[in-house]
């Protein structure tokens, strides 16, 4: 009977400090799904009602969350016309050049189209809106590259939003979350390197932030006008309605980032998705004592390693090769092909596998260093384990990912374009390896992040429990959000002293003029 009553009492505590969490995460993006799906994961861990809103854009990409309550919204017909015709699978991501202003902007179009598709089907779904509303959720959660969400959250009424960035903030991001961009020293998301002291090289850190912005920037008039169709033209705008959130959460760890101005309602979160590893078992522990060094090597969920061109994949091997005491580990999502049959019979030391346990992986001391095409959680997980790496961007965030984990030693930025190069590779590879200034930083580095005074989830989970509670506070949100441009960098000020200065000078020589033909015509009298 005491147990009982103690049980009893143990349920009321849980359920009186459960708070009701909405997560709203499109399925269109695999790194998007697994922060978010970690973040809602991790709430229901600390013993919250989560609720997971999944309109379905992209049906490849994997479940994020495994414990929440979930709401999906199926594919519309046009979305799913668009979606089949994009054929994943297939997509040869080595070869897109971000710089390319003509493909850029077409895949940022069609993007924009492809979401705003599937957002009027989350208004259409039957009777959602009203339920969403029913539930009085206490925080609402989205994530800002896809903004459906954001705007939902002014139809739903929460007690509070939260706004987060899956990776450090992108373009238009810095707006609505309130921040500085500060692009004469924060390089953009496609920039590897920005040297301060070049000009060149802040000008093509400022073209690199255009060609986003005009690349993505579509996606937010596209869903306001969705919303402002449907609800009224005063129905508001993405930046006006993250203006008002309680908090922001950036996936991106202040140790190892680049110095940036930010705000008292920002919280960095980088890391947070981070496992703790599992002790490798079968034919991966077998591989990795084989040798007495071993290197890992993937380029993500996007990039298919068997899609790219055979010179690429052929001067790998061909690199690997050189180094018969060094194990390769390899993921390859298609062991089976006649090129990956041909490579492991070829090479002894290489071993190509569809899946790699990467966090395990990385967090075994007889792993020397690790390969990657720089994703945001890649690189977290490589500075959490200490290993130093080889970063080879393929698109989109991954070049400035690459970049800050060079400034921070903790290895070396490798151009894609470079990999058919075997001479190039073979020297970058040799370096990483015996290079043991990398090695260091990377331990280092990994010692400040274990340390921290608190854990990413922690911060994640105390603050949305706070706005939870209390809701936005109108202290948090900066001014700046109801300020012209002109008035924001005080160019009425200085157009004002500029106009007083000319103004002055101009009085002071028609005074000085008047006095000199004054002066001259006495003097000629005399």
């Amino acid at each position: 009977m005491q147990l009982s009553w103690v049980l009893f009492l143990l349920l009321w505590v849980t359920l009186a400090h459960s708070y009701k969490i909405l997560v709203f995460t499109p399925r269109f993006s695999q790194s998007i799904n697994n922060f978010m799906g970690n973040i809602a994961d991790s709430l229901v861990d600390a013993g919250h009602n989560v609720t997971t809103l999944i309109p379905i854009i992209n049906p490849l990409i994997r479940e994020g969350t495994f414990k929440t309550n979930k709401i999906y919204v199926q594919m519309t017909g046009e979305v799913k016309k668009m979606t089949e015709s994009i054929k994943f699978h297939e997509k040869n991501i080595f070869d897109w050049d971000d710089y390319d202003i003509t493909e850029a902007v077409a895949f940022g179009d069609y993007f924009c189209k492809w979401s705003s598709a599937q957002c009027k089907g989350v208004l259409d779904e039957p009777g959602l809106i009203e339920r969403l509303r029913e539930e009085r959720y206490d925080v609402m959660f989205v994530e800002n590259f896809e903004t459906c969400g954001v705007a939902l959250s002014h139809l739903i009424k929460p007690n509070a939003l939260i706004t987060s960035s899956s990776s450090f903030p992108l373009a238009y991001e810095y707006g609505e979350f309130g921040m500085e961009s500060a692009l004469s020293y924060n390089p953009s998301w496609m920039v590897p390197r920005l040297d301060v002291h070049s000009m060149a090289s802040r000008f093509w850190n400022l073209y690199a932030e255009a060609l986003f912005l005009l690349t993505w920037h579509e996606s937010r008039n596209q869903i306001t006008n969705i919303f402002r169709d449907r609800f009224g033209a005063d129905y508001p705008s993405i930046t006006e309605i993250s203006s008002y959130a309680a908090f922001t959460f950036i996936n991106s760890e202040p140790l190892i980032d680049y110095a940036t101005p930010t705000l008292n309602r920002i919280h960095y979160i980088g890391g947070i998705g981070a496992r703790e590893p599992k002790k490798l078992v079968g034919d991966l522990d077998r591989f990795l004592s084989l040798r007495p060094k071993s290197v890992l090597m993937s380029f993500g969920t996007v990039t298919m390693a068997n899609t790219m061109p055979l010179d690429v994949k052929q001067s790998i091997v061909k690199t690997f090769a050189r180094f018969p005491d060094v194990t390769f580990l390899w993921k390859y999502e298609k062991p089976e092909d006649d090129f990956a049959k041909a490579a492991l019979a070829s090479t002894p030391n290489l071993q190509m596998l569809p899946f790699m346990p990467q966090n395990d992986l990385l967090a075994d001391d007889r792993l020397t260093a690790f390969i990657t095409h720089s994703g945001m959680a890649s690189t977290m997980e490589t500075a959490l384990r200490g290993k130093p790496g080889l970063f080879i961007p393929m698109m989109g965030d991954q070049f400035r990912n690459a970049g800050m984990m060079e400034k921070n030693g903790l290895g070396k930025f490798f151009d894609k374009r470079n990999l058919d190069e075997t001479d190039k590779f073979y020297d970058a590879i040799k370096d990483l390896l015996e290079n043991q200034s990398y090695h260091k930083n990377a331990l280092h580095i990994s010692a400040m992040m274990k340390k921290k005074p608190f854990s990413a989830k922690e911060i994640m989970i105390k603050y949305v429990e706070f706005a939870a509670e209390f809701g936005p506070s109108p202290s948090l949100r900066p001014l700046s959000y109801d300020m012209t441009w002109i008035a924001y960098y005080n160019a009425d000020i200085f157009l004002a002293f500029i106009a007083a200065v000319l103004l002055s000078t101009y009085v002071i020589f028609r005074i000085l003029s008047c006095l000199f033909r004054m002066t001259f015509v006495v003097v000629k009298a005399k």
